[in-house]
């Protein structure tokens, strides 16, 4: 069986696979690098997992109005595990038979573990985040104001991470305020407030800047935060990556503050979801070789 880039559905229903399968579901999906990250985790795992011979990683381009149909029809092609990015973490917390305690206080899911009954789950944004932070800035959020723009699924499980990690203060931007007073309020913390984007203003000296809304995975798109409220001694964090940097990345460089992209966040989610699926953390530098990963 040829494999193709990125499955479909309908490419889905006409497969058959030998063995366990991995994969990611988004709409869009073609710029994700996960099916690259993972498949280089295990070919440098299977020297020493043997069991893990013939797994494979894919790229799955499902729509919001599939995912009801693709998740069963994944778990009966062999699938054990999956991602979930832009559109699915909210819409498949009514479609797994059971929620991991993280999954629950984020209200979002990214990642699924094929059980008796269904699909288990579970997200790894959250600590993938916090591991990402240490990682490039040498701190994690606590007693620092944290400034968040965005309110989807990633927001919801960072918004928790930060405040699990003792942030002193938390702040959600949205295009749509109502959304984002509708994540403060369910965040059920008198550290969180919200506003709509167009709100934006001076932000504080020392704040953790952290970028979920999808404006930085085309080249093309604006920043979502005016260049002029950045300032050293933030740190800017952009949950989005692609092929250049993006304009918030493009402003944080010309004005010499600390900051990084998404792809040491997706490294690893990833890493703490493979270890979900397998028991085992994977190396970090086949995953950083393939995601094209650099140090700022």
């Amino acid at each position: 069986m040829s494999v193709p880039e990125t499955w479909t559905l309908a490419l889905l229903r006409e497969a058959e696979f030998k063995g366990p399968q991995l994969g990611v579901l988004g709409d869009p999906i073609a710029h994700s690098l996960s099916p690259a990250m993972h498949n280089a985790a295990i070919a440098a795992l299977v020297p020493t997992h043997p069991g893990l011979a013939g797994l494979h990683y894919h790229r799955l381009h499902i729509t919001a109005a599939e995912l009801p149909l693709a998740l069963p029809l994944l778990r009966h092609k062999g699938f054990i595990g999956l991602n979930l990015t832009i559109p699915h973490k909210i819409q498949a917390l009514e479609l797994v038979t059971q929620l991991s305690p993280e999954a629950r206080q984020a209200a979002s899911v990214n990642t699924l573990i094929a059980d008796g009954a269904g699909w288990a789950g579970h997200t790894t944004d959250g600590p993938g985040f916090i591991a990402a932070l240490r990682e490039n800035s040498g701190n994690s959020v606590q007693g620092r104001d944290v400034i968040l723009l965005g309110a989807g699924g990633a927001a919801r499980a960072v918004a928790a991470a930060c405040l699990t990690e003792h942030c002193r203060s938390l702040k959600i931007y949205n295009r749509d305020g109502a959304r984002a007073q509708a994540l403060a309020e369910a965040l059920h913390d008198p550290r969180v407030a919200a506003q709509e984007m167009s709100g934006v203003g001076p932000l504080p000296p020392d704040a953790v800047i952290i970028n979920c809304t999808m404006l930085g995975l085309k080249t093309s798109d604006p920043s979502p935060l005016p260049a002029a409220f950045l300032q050293r001694g933030q740190f800017i964090f952009d949950t989005t990556y692609g092929s250049s940097p993006a304009q918030l990345i493009r402003d944080a460089q010309a004005k010499g503050i600390s900051h990084c992209d998404g792809r040491a966040m997706l490294r690893w989610q990833g890493a703490l979801a493979f270890q979900l699926w397998t028991g085992t953390l994977p190396p970090a530098a086949p995953m950083r070789q393939a995601l094209g990963e650099l140090a700022h």
